[in-house]
């Protein structure tokens, strides 16, 4: 069973949503939303260096966030929405407009439910994720992509499975950065081979 905090965290994941949204529906070019998601990131990444150098900061931070941060996170390393950040950046400044805005819900929701109904009821351990995680994030971004119209299904489809794949691969990146970048990247090529 997942502790409370992590369902917190799970939710704030969700809140990333706003990105994509964003990005859709209210930034009118790929250049605008460049430079504002690498603006935004830039402030995240300084917070984050500050709040082992600034008290006010790092208090600010102890009062409001340690319980949902873990124990990486809390000894100097970035967070996970420093992470998300960099990772919206990176998609945002290199793919299609619509292949950044599906890569980055694929983070938001496949990330969230592949953590919940890992920690839940998974049982078949791949490093530290599970195989239940994984198919339970696949499949709900295999629904959003069924949905997703600007693309075809299959590109989709595929986006979806290498951003799960790939988050559940015990590689040396955080999920946030894997997720997008692996999903984004699949996508390109499918949609240049065609």
């Amino acid at each position: 069973m997942m502790p409370s905090y992590d369902y917190y965290r799970k939710a704030t994941h969700l809140f990333s949503l706003v990105i994509p949204a964003l990005y859709w529906y209210v930034f009118p070019s790929q250049k605008t939303a460049s430079v504002i998601i690498v603006f935004f990131t830039l402030i995240f990444i300084l917070l984050d260096y500050l709040r082992f150098k600034s008290k006010t900061i790092k208090l600010f931070f102890s009062l409001f966030f340690d319980k949902m941060l873990k124990d990486h996170e809390l000894k100097g390393k970035l967070t996970g929405a420093s992470w998300v950040m960099i990772s919206s950046s990176t998609v945002i400044v290199l793919f299609s407009k619509e292949v950044a805005v599906i890569s980055l819900v694929f983070l938001s929701i496949g990330d969230t439910v592949a953590g919940l109904f890992g920690r839940n009821y998974g049982k078949v351990r791949i490093g530290n994720k599970t195989l239940e995680g994984f198919i339970a994030g696949f499949f709900s971004c295999l629904i959003i992509s069924f949905f997703y119209k600007p693309l075809q299904f299959s590109v989709t489809a595929s986006g979806a499975f290498f951003g799960m794949l790939f988050e559940t691969l015990p590689l040396p990146f955080d999920d946030n950065l894997k997720i997008p970048i692996s999903s984004a990247v699949a996508m390109s090529i499918l949609i240049g081979l065609n």
